[in-house]
C-alpha cells in the first residue's frame, strides 16, 4: 500500500486481490465509550435545532449517518436505478463524456482515495480508464460498513491489473489523518452528491478539514455538485413511484435500534422506534435551494431510553426521561442542497482550495468540480454567512440586512490588517519571489522601466520599516542603509525614461539574497509583535495609518511583481500549481448593454479619512483609510449611459488585429504585451495563434477558454479597439456608478421580496430608486463595496483570468479597467504627510491635452480583497504602458 503504517494490518486480505484494514478496530476507546452516532441520536432528538439554511423552523434531529448500514446502502444502490433519479445518469455521463479529461488530472504513481464508495458502479468508469492510461496507481474505497465494502472491492479488483486496491472501513474522521503522512500525490474522489447534505458552513468546514488533515500542495479533491434547477425535477427524484426512497428513509430507524440494542447488550427493550408509527415527507425550500427531508409522527408516541443507558441519557440532556412526540412532529433527517452559479470558485475560496476545473452532463443538471490544494492563499478564506452557495446570495444578505437593521450591519474591515492577514499575504509574496522565480533568476529584469526583482525582495521590507519605525517610534531595523537602497523604486516616463520621479539611491551591488531575507525576517517580526501589542494596549490615528499603508503598499508590489514575472520566458516559471484550461466550446459571449440613468451631485470618494484632521487622535472603531488621492469627496454629474456588459475578450481583441491586418496590414503597437507567439509572428495574424501569458501555462486563444478571458493591454490599445468600433471607454465616475450600482441591483432582484430581474430596457440606477427603501445614494456612498459577488476573481482566488460572465455583467476581477479619465486630484487635495510623493508625484498637468497616467478601477486576480472592494481606490498607469493587468469595456 501507499505510505499509511500506523495501521494494524492483521485484516488484510491480500489472497483476494486487495486489502482490508478497519480502522474502527483501531480506535482504543470505541468500545469504552457511548459511540458518538449515538450520542448524536440522543442530543438529535433532545434538542431543537436550525436546519441547514436557516429558512424554517426548528426540528428534533437524526444524524444523516444512520442512513447508511447495509440495509441502507443496498436500498441506496436500488435507488441509484430509478427513473425519477437523474443523479446517477447524468454523473455517469458526466464521467463517460469527460472521463479523459479527468484522468488526465490523476498522475502516475498516485493515489486514489474515494470518500463513501458504496457500490462502484460509477467510479468502475474511472478505474477502468486509470488502468488503461496510468501507471502506479493505488485506489482506496473508504466506507463505514465492511461487508458492503468488501462485496464491493471483490468484484473488482480482479479486473483492473494495473490499480491496486485498498478497502478502509470506518469514518472519514478515522481514516482521512492518516494520509498526511503519504509522500504520494493525491486525489480525493467525493462521488454522488453527499456534499449537499452539508450546511453552506458545514460543507466549508468538512473541505477545510480534509484539506488539513489529508492533503498537501497540488493535491486535489473532485467533489460531485447536483446543480439548481427546477423543483418539481428535483421532488420527483426524491419521491419515486415504487417508494424505495421512503423504506430507504424509514430504515434509518431500524439502523438506530440496532445501534442502541448493540450498544447495551443486545437487548431487545433498547428499540426507542416503531417503524409504523413514521412516514417519510420532504420538501424544497427555495430560498436555500435545498429539498429537507423529515420522519413525521403519524401518532403520540414516547421514545424510551434503555434503562441501563439512563445515567448517560441524563449526563447528555439533563433528563431520562421518556420522550414525547406528538402526532404531526417532523423529525429532520437529510438536506440536499442544490449549487448554483459561481458555487464551486465559492466553495474553494471558502477553503483555502484553488477551483481548477468543472465538468457537466450533457443537461446541465449536475457537475463534477476539481479543487487543488495551493502553496498558499492571498487572505485567510472568508466567512460564508448565507443561506446558499449562489454567488448573489451573500450579497443578498447584505441587502436586506442594511434594509432591516441600517448601515451599521454593512460589514467592513479591521482597521489595521490582522496578524493572520499579513501572515497570509507574506506567504503570498513568498511563493511569488522564491518559488515561481528560481532563485537564480533573482537579478534578472524582465522589463526595462523596472528594477530587478532582488530589489523588490528588499523594497516591500524596508518600505514597511520605515513606516514601522514611524509608527512606533524607535529606531529603523538593521541595516539601517537598506532604507537608503531600498526605500523607493524607478517608474519612469516610458516616452522619455529620463523623466523619472525621485528614487532612491541604486547600489553598484545589490545585496546577498540571503542578507535581504534575514533583514525580511527581523522586519516581519517586528510587524508581528507591534500587532500583538496593538491588540492589547490600542493605537493612535497615525500609528495605525502607517501600518495599514505599509499592507496595502505590500499588496500593491504584489502586483508590480507578477506582472513582471509574466514577462520572463515561460520556460523558466516555475507554476505554483497544477492547472487545467477548459477547452474552448462555443462562441464569445453575446455582446449586451445595461443601461443608466446616471444624474447629478453623485457623491464619489472616502469620507471622514483627513490625515491632518486625525494627527495626535485615537484611531476611532471602524475607521476606513484610504490613500491621499480618493479624499476628500467629490460630486460629479452623469448624463444617461449604457455600457457594456462584459469587458472585451483576448477572442473579440484578436478578431480586431485580423480585421485591421486584413484591411490595412498594419498592427503596429497593437500585439498585447499580456500575448505570446505561439509559432508565428504577428505578420500572420489571420492564420496564427497567440497563447496568454500566465504563472501556469500559456494558453492557447484559439483552442483553450482564454478566448473568453478579458484582453490585458495598455490604455492606446484599448483606445484604437473602441475608436475601431466606433464606441469610447468609460469615464472614471461612470465606471464607479456603473459598477456599485449594478452590484447592489443584480443582489436585491436575486431575491423573493424583489422582482426576479431588471425590466427590459430598465436602467440600474431607476431599479434602484424603486426597490431599494430607504433609497440607495447612502448605501453607494459607503467605503466597501460589499455586494460584489461572492466569486468575484480576486484576491488570489486563482492564478489566472477567467471566463468572463455569460449571465448578467462581470464588473470587478481578473483584470483591473481603463478609463478615459486622466489621473487628476479631486477639488481640495492634500497630499499625504507620510508619503507625499505617492500619487503627487504622477498627477499630470490639466491643462494638458494628451495626459500620461489614466485611471483604472476594479481590481485583477492578483488584488488584495481589501483594495478590490473599497470602492473608493484609485489605481493608475501610464496610458502607453503595456505589462499591466487591464482590460476594458464600451460606452455607447
Amino acid at each position: 500500500m501507499s505510505d499509511i503504517h500506523v495501521v494494524d494490518e492483521a485484516g488484510s486480505r491480500g489472497s483476494l486481490g486487495y486489502k482490508f484494514i478497519d480502522f474502527r478496530a483501531a480506535s482504543p476507546d470505541r468500545q469504552k465509550r457511548m459511540p458518538p452516532i449515538v450520542e448524536q441520536i440522543i442530543t438529535g432528538l433532545t434538542t431543537l435545532s436550525e436546519l441547514p439554511g436557516g429558512s424554517i423552523a426548528k426540528h428534533r434531529t437524526l444524524p444523516t449517518l444512520l442512513h447508511y448500514d447495509d440495509a441502507g446502502l443496498e436500498l441506496f444502490d436500488r435507488i441509484t436505478y430509478l427513473p425519477e433519479y437523474y443523479l446517477a445518469d447524468c454523473e455517469i455521463d458526466v464521467l463517460r463524456t469527460h472521463i479523459h479529461s479527468i484522468v488526465a488530472q490523476i498522475p502516475d504513481s498516485s493515489d486514489v482515495i474515494e470518500l463513501g464508495c458504496g457500490s462502484l458502479r460509477k467510479t468502475q468508469i474511472l478505474l477502468d480508464a486509470l488502468n488503461q492510461q496510468r501507471s502506479g496507481i493505488t485506489y482506496y474505497a473508504i466506507d463505514v460498513m465492511p461487508r458492503p465494502l468488501h462485496d464491493s472491492i471483490e468484484s473488482l479488483a480482479s479486473k483492473f491489473a494495473n490499480v491496486s486496491f485498498v478497502a478502509l472501513c470506518g469514518t472519514y474522521d478515522e481514516v482521512l489523518t492518516h494520509f498526511k503522512k503519504s509522500t504520494r500525490r493525491k486525489t480525493v474522489l467525493w462521488l454522488g452528491s453527499s456534499i449537499g447534505n452539508f450546511s453552506c458552513d458545514g460543507a466549508v468546514q468538512f473541505l477545510a478539514g480534509i484539506s488539513d488533515s489529508a492533503l498537501t500542495t497540488n493535491d486535489s479533491i473532485i467533489i460531485g455538485m447536483d446543480k439548481q434547477k427546477t423543483p418539481e425535477i428535483i421532488m420527483a427524484a426524491y419521491h419515486d413511484s415504487q417508494g424505495i426512497t421512503a423504506k430507504f428513509k424509514l430504515n434509518i430507524l431500524s439502523h438506530a435500534n440496532r445501534l442502541f440494542s448493540d450498544y447495551v447488550g443486545g437487548d431487545l427493550q433498547a428499540n426507542l422506534f416503531d417503524e409504523a408509527k413514521y412516514s417519510y415527507v420532504g420538501e424544497y425550500d427555495k430560498e436555500a435551494s435545498q429539498r429537507n427531508a423529515f420522519l413525521e409522527v403519524l401518532e403520540d408516541t414516547l421514545v424510551k431510553w434503555p434503562q441501563k443507558m439512563a445515567d448517560q441519557v441524563k449526563e447528555l440532556c439533563g433528563d431520562s426521561g421518556a420522550l414525547l412526540l406528538k402526532r404531526g412532529e417532523r423529525i429532520y433527517v437529510e438536506s440536499s442542497r442544490k449549487y448554483g452559479d459561481g458555487s464551486a470558485s465559492i466553495l474553494a475560496r471558502s477553503t483555502g482550495l484553488m477551483y481548477i476545473a468543472e465538468w457537466q452532463d450533457s443537461r446541465n443538471y449536475y457537475m463534477l468540480s476539481l479543487f487543488r490544494k495551493p502553496p498558499t492563499t492571498m487572505s485567510p478564506p472568508p466567512a460564508i454567512g448565507s443561506s446558499s452557495f449562489n454567488k448573489w446570495s451573500e450579497p443578498l444578505r447584505r441587502a436586506r440586512m442594511i434594509e432591516k437593521f441600517g448601515l451599521g450591519a454593512s460589514p467592513q474591515y479591521p482597521t489595521i490588517p490582522t496578524l493572520s492577514e499579513w501572515q497570509h499575504l507574506w506567504s503570498a509574496w513568498d511563493t511569488l519571489l522564491l518559488r515561481i522565480i528560481p532563485r537564480c533568476c533573482l537579478h534578472d529584469q524582465p522589463i526595462d522601466l523596472r528594477h530587478p526583482f532582488v530589489f523588490y525582495l528588499g523594497h516591500v521590507p524596508a518600505f514597511a520599516d520605515i513606516h514601522m519605525a514611524a509608527a512606533d517610534n524607535k529606531p529603523l531595523t538593521e541595516p539601517q542603509s537598506y532604507a537608503q537602497w531600498f526605500e523607493r523604486g524607478i517608474d519612469p516616463n516610458i516616452e522619455d525614461p529620463t523623466i523619472c520621479h525621485s528614487h532612491s539611491e541604486v547600489p553598484k551591488e545589490w545585496p546577498q539574497v540571503d542578507d535581504i531575507l534575514a533583514y525580511r525576517d527581523r522586519v516581519r517580526a517586528r510587524f508581528a509583535s507591534w500587532l500583538n501589542a496593538y491588540e492589547k494596549n490600542g493605537v493612535s490615528a497615525d500609528a495605525a495609518r502607517h501600518v495599514w499603508m505599509a499592507f496595502e503598499h505590500e499588496a500593491l508590489h504584489f502586483e508590480t511583481l507578477l506582472y513582471m514575472v509574466l514577462q520572463m520566458e515561460p520556460k523558466d516559471i516555475q507554476s505554483p500549481i497544477e492547472t487545467s484550461f477548459a477547452p474552448l466550446n462555443g462562441r464569445q459571449p453575446r455582446e449586451s448593454w445595461i443601461k443608466y440613468e446616471g444624474g447629478s451631485d453623485l457623491i464619489f470618494g472616502l469620507a471622514d479619512d483627513s490625515e491632518y484632521a486625525m494627527q495626535g487622535q485615537a484611531l476611532r472603531p471602524g475607521h476606513v483609510f484610504g490613500w491621499d488621492n480618493e479624499s476628500p469627496q467629490t460630486r460629479i454629474s452623469l448624463e444617461p449611459f449604457s455600457i457594456r456588459s462584459q469587458p472585451i475578450t483576448n477572442g473579440e481583441y484578436l478578431a480586431f488585429l485580423q480585421a485591421l491586418s486584413a484591411s490595412s496590414g498594419s498592427v503596429d503597437g497593437l500585439v498585447p504585451q499580456s500575448w505570446i507567439s505561439l509559432g508565428q509572428d504577428s505578420a500572420s495574424l489571420l492564420a496564427g495563434d497567440y497563447g496568454v501569458r500566465t504563472v501556469v501555462g500559456t494558453p492557447s486563444i484559439n483552442s483553450t477558454e482564454a478566448a473568453l478571458w478579458p484582453v490585458c493591454v495598455s490604455q492606446k490599445q484599448a483606445n484604437a479597439y473602441a475608436t475601431w468600433s466606433g464606441k469610447r471607454l468609460p469615464t472614471e465616475a461612470e465606471w464607479i456608478h456603473a459598477s456599485r450600482t449594478y452590484h447592489l441591483a443584480r443582489a436585491l432582484a436575486t431575491g423573493g421580496d424583489h422582482k426576479a430581474g431588471f425590466e427590459k430596457g430598465k436602467s440600474v440606477d431607476g431599479f434602484l430608486d424603486q426597490e431599494l427603501k430607504q433609497g440607495s445614494t447612502e448605501v453607494l456612498q459607503q467605503p466597501y463595496d460589499v455586494f460584489v459577488p461572492s466569486d468575484a476573481n480576486v484576491d488570489l482566488a486563482s492564478w489566472h483570468p477567467r471566463p468572463v460572465a455569460t449571465d448578467g455583467a462581470t464588473f470587478l476581477g481578473s483584470a483591473w479597467e481603463w478609463t478615459s479619465t486622466p489621473f487628476y486630484p479631486y477639488d481640495g487635495f492634500k497630499p499625504s504627510a507620510m508619503y507625499p510623493g505617492y500619487s503627487a508625484d504622477f498627477f499630470d498637468p490639466i491643462a494638458d491635452k494628451d495626459s500620461t497616467h489614466y485611471v483604472v478601477q476594479g481590481g485583477s486576480y492578483v488584488t488584495h480583497r481589501r483594495i478590490a472592494h473599497r470602492q473608493t481606490f484609485r489605481n493608475w498607469y501610464q496610458r502607453g504602458y503595456p505589462y499591466v493587468l487591464a482590460t476594458f469595456r464600451l460606452i455607447e
